[in-house]
Parts: C-alpha cells; structure tokens; sequence
C-alpha cells in the first residue's frame, strides 16, 4: 500500500506541500513520510504553499512598517531642523493637526530628556541641596544682622553697608541658581504661582455663580410656563 502511494506523496511533497498536510491527506505516518524524505534524499523545488504565503505577507507587512517608520522618523528630523510647517504639512500630505501632534512629542520628548538630565546633575553636583540652602539663608541672615547693626553705630558706616547689600543680592542669586538647579521654586516664583491660582480659583467662583444664576433663571421661566398653562 504504501509503496503505492509513496511516489505520489513524493511528487506533492517536492512541489511544495508541506509533510503535515500530506500526512493526513493519504492518512499516513508523518513519521514514515520524514524517513522515506530521509532515505531517498527527497528535494523539495518549491516552498510550503501555505509557508510561502505566510512569508510573503510577513515580509509585505515588515517592509510596510519599515516604510512608515522611516517616513515618521524623516518627519520629526525635518520639524528638529526648523523647516517651516506649510514645508513638512505640503511635502508629506498630512494635515495640521497631524503636524502639531508630531511637534508636541518632539517637545515632550525633549522635555523629558532635558528633565532626567537636570535630575542626574542635581543628584550628582548637589547631593547636600538642603544644607547648601540652609547655609545661604544663614550667610543673608548674617549680613542682614550686620547691616542693622552698622545703622545703629554713632558714626555709620555707609560703605560697608553697600558692601554687605552687595554680598547679600550675589549670595541670593547664586541661591536662586542653585533652587533652579534643584528644580525647587524660588520665593518669588512661588509667590507668582499662588497669585496665578488664586485668580484662577476666583474666575472659576464667577463662572460657577454666572452658572447658578442662568440655572435659577431657567428653573423660574419654567415655573412661569406652568402656571400660565393652568390659568388656561
């Protein structure tokens, strides 16, 4: 029986259908077929079908990919190069919203970057960012000390007080530097925040009463609706 079938189950498997499908096709050993393979030195001409297939759109779908990767990466370099919007939007057919998409990862992209950056000199140039400030507000402290002690003197000394009004504003701006470094807020720049939640947390109070009061509004023309209704 199977010498009858072999030549056949040969000739399908060198024209490229694989051993599995030949296997249950003539209900046959997948065993038998791989050691007469073996033995006759069987040589396949064609690929699997179904392998072959499965490569070709494996390949298609990598070299699409590819395609569009190379396309996102030559857009990005092109927006990091400073050519103009209407440039890259005309040139790559995309709309401007897909333009402005693209530029903000850039610009977050290179935030965090920029971010993990100013993180690692911190931790590495400032390891001791608390005490290095502590001993600025002590050094401001001093002079302020001085100062006033300078104005209480019978005969002042106006020159060592510019001195210790000098020293004071460098010693605060290197302060201010090393804040910054630290990406801590400087006194002023949390000042500035406060101030800007604070309006915001009064233009959100206005807009909620102008809400409330249309709602008020709405509720009493309804009102008046009904009762005009049951005059009627």
């Amino acid at each position: 029986m199977y010498e009858d079938i072999k030549p056949l189950i040969k000739d399908e498997y060198e024209n490229g259908t694989s051993m599995s499908v030949l296997s249950k096709k003539y209900n046959t050993n997948l065993s038998s077929i791989k050691k007469w393979s073996s033995q006759e030195n069987w040589i396949k001409k064609k690929q699997n079908k179904v392998t072959k297939n499965k490569s070709n759109r494996t390949k298609k779908s990598n070299q699409n990919n590819s395609v569009t990767l190379d396309r996102e990466t030559q857009i990005k370099k092109d927006i990091l190069k400073g050519k103009s919007k209407k440039e890259i939007m005309s040139e790559y057919d995309i709309s401007e919203r897909t333009y402005q998409r693209k530029a903000k990862s850039i610009r977050q992209a290179r935030l965090e970057k920029t971010e993990r950056y100013l993180d690692m000199i911190a931790e590495k140039v400032y390891p001791d960012l608390e005490s290095v400030l502590e001993n600025t507000e002590k050094a401001k402290r001093n002079l302020v000390v001085r100062s006033i002690k300078e104005v209480g003197n019978q005969e002042t000394d106006i020159k060592k007080i510019q001195e210790y009004n000098k020293a004071f504003n460098s010693i605060k701006q290197m302060a201010n530097d090393i804040m910054r470094t630290g990406k801590i807020l400087t006194p002023f720049e949390l000042l500035e925040i406060d101030k800007q939640l604070s309006e915001e947390e009064l233009q959100q109070q206005k807009i909620d009463v102008e809400k409330n009061k249309n709602l008020i509004t709405e509720e009493f023309e309804q009102v008046v609706i009904v009762d005009d209704t049951d005059k009627d």
